[in-house]
């Protein structure tokens, strides 16, 4: 779960007084980038979190520490993000703030490690920019360990701050095998694989491809991927930084790379850039596999691979968010 913090705070007709309309640790009210809604109780994330968040308010509050402004750009607290492996014994703290103050967030790591001896990993990621994101162009650890694990089928995996992660891990199972009856493996094939993140779905092919080549823009990722496959035993599996909106465009990027019969996608939800959908084609491979959370835009990049030379041949839905309108669909493209 990843929170904001702000000193707007949307008040409810009715709350009880008192409320301090200054401080609010909460999500963000439909259609408004400036108004939070402070969140005692979030139904969807542990119990364990819900105390959590209280924690680092409470703390906050009571040591002073100044919520951002989205208009202002003034204030020290931006955002909080909660992770949680399956088990629920390890949880990982992210907080974001506009400037390094490891000192001023000593209280809040010290009241959060007293209270839940869950907690194997604190950090404190630095956004000086104006872009309301909760990654940071700095990560200082503040406790732990820079890592959480998880455990997805048989393999386990390192988790850092940034790195992307399948929300619903149980899901998240069902997905990789969609993935891999799209892909058809017989163990021969090379497989690319764009948007790898920490590499779940990449070691999930590694067990059934010849080779897989996982690519992924975020530095903390690739190094997370690198250390799974060591720890995973996936010899098979390589990774590497990569800025997949323009990699493809240059051959002489990947021409030391052997020719891929199957290329994987799972793209953000802005889906690939078109640069990207106009040089899968020349890459080569027999079939493509895109893994979409937003079936808008993987409407829109399918014109694109139709375009290439590439016809649709199969689509699955995984239902990774019960009782929302979204959904994730695996999209199978045959070259013609």
């Amino acid at each position: 779960m990843e929170f904001t913090i702000s000193n707007r705070r949307w008040l409810v007709a009715g709350q009880p007084e008192p409320v301090n309309p200054n401080f609010a640790l909460g999500l963000h009210i439909p259609g408004r980038f400036d108004k939070i809604l402070d969140i005692d109780s979030c139904h969807i994330q542990p119990e364990i979190g819900n105390r959590i968040t209280a924690v680092v308010r409470e703390t906050a509050i009571a040591n002073g520490l100044k919520p951002y402004d989205p208009k202002t750009h003034i204030g020290f607290l931006r955002h909080l993000a909660v992770r949680f492996t399956h088990g629920g014994d390890q949880v990982m703290i992210n907080i974001v703030t506009a400037w390094e103050n490891p000192d001023g967030l000593a209280p809040v790591v010290t009241a959060l490690t007293d209270a839940f001896p869950q907690i194997k990993s604190i950090v404190n990621n630095v956004n000086t920019r104006r872009g309301d994101t909760a990654f940071g162009e700095k990560e200082i650890l503040l406790f732990g360990t820079p890592t959480i694990t998880e455990q997805l089928n048989d393999l386990t995996f390192e988790i850092s701050a940034n790195s992307f992660f399948q929300t619903n891990t149980r899901q998240a199972d069902n997905l990789y095998q969609a993935v891999l009856t799209g892909a058809n493996l017989s163990g021969e094939e090379i497989v690319y694989d764009l948007f790898c993140g920490t590499g779940s779905i990449t070691l999930f092919l590694a067990r059934q491809a010849q080779e897989v080549f996982g690519f992924e823009i975020v530095p903390p990722a690739v190094e997370d991927a690198t250390r799974n496959a060591l720890t995973n035993g996936s010899t098979n599996a390589h990774f590497q930084v990569a800025n997949l909106d323009s990699f493809f465009r240059r051959p002489d990027n990947y021409s030391n790379l052997p020719q891929p019969d199957v290329i994987v996608i799972d793209p953000p939800r802005i889906g690939i850039h078109e640069k990207l959908a106009t040089s899968l084609p020349q890459i080569g491979a027999q079939r493509l596999v895109y893994v979409s959370c937003n079936p808008t835009t993987q409407a829109r990049d399918t014109g694109y691979l139709i375009n290439g030379g590439y016809h649709l041949a199969h689509l699955t839905m995984v239902d990774m968010f019960p009782h929302t309108p979204h959904i994730e669909t695996v999209a199978v493209f045959q070259r013609n």
